[in-house]
């Protein structure tokens, strides 16, 4: 089940982004990337005010949280992230696809991420387009991804 973030859903969340990195992400960057990234410990703080101003989409899998994902009024994902638990169980694919049908449904005219290593192939199996690779900084360390976006198919 997609549904809209509730509060409360941030402790889950925190825990998801810092898993997902330190356990998933770590496969395609450094450690040292990976602490730029996130600390080892959830931030609950700082994702409730996050949650409360983004509104994620949250999947559940029988009473657990799954996965989120933000999806900006201008169509940008800014965050898309799945529980170590839970991966390779076609939860952020659910996700993206609800991300993308709510963004053209609102006749937005592009959906468009910056994808990290390990996000790009299931973008690019969803019909994302590569844009061009990027580089971010973070506290003075270069993570590597790709900025990509999929067309509205009615314009």
């Amino acid at each position: 089940m997609i549904r809209i973030y509730q509060h409360g859903d941030h402790t889950a969340i925190a825990e998801i982004f810092t898993r997902a990195i330190h356990e998933i992400a770590c496969e395609d960057y450094t450690e040292e990337q990976c602490l730029a990234w996130s600390g080892r410990a959830p931030d609950p703080a700082h994702w409730k005010n996050r949650c409360e101003l983004k509104r994620p989409f949250v999947a559940v899998v029988g009473s657990k949280i799954a996965g989120f994902l933000e999806l900006d009024p201008d169509g940008h994902i800014d965050c898309a992230y799945v529980h170590p638990d839970f991966q390779r169980r076609g939860i952020m694919r659910g996700l993206l696809r609800h991300a993308v049908d709510t963004a053209f449904a609102m006749d937005l005219p592009r959906v468009y991420v910056e994808a990290s290593i390990c996000a790009r192939p299931l973008f690019e199996q969803e019909g994302f387009q590569l844009v061009a690779d990027h580089e971010v900084d973070l506290q003075g360390v270069r993570l590597k991804n790709y900025r990509m976006q999929r067309l509205h198919p009615g314009r």
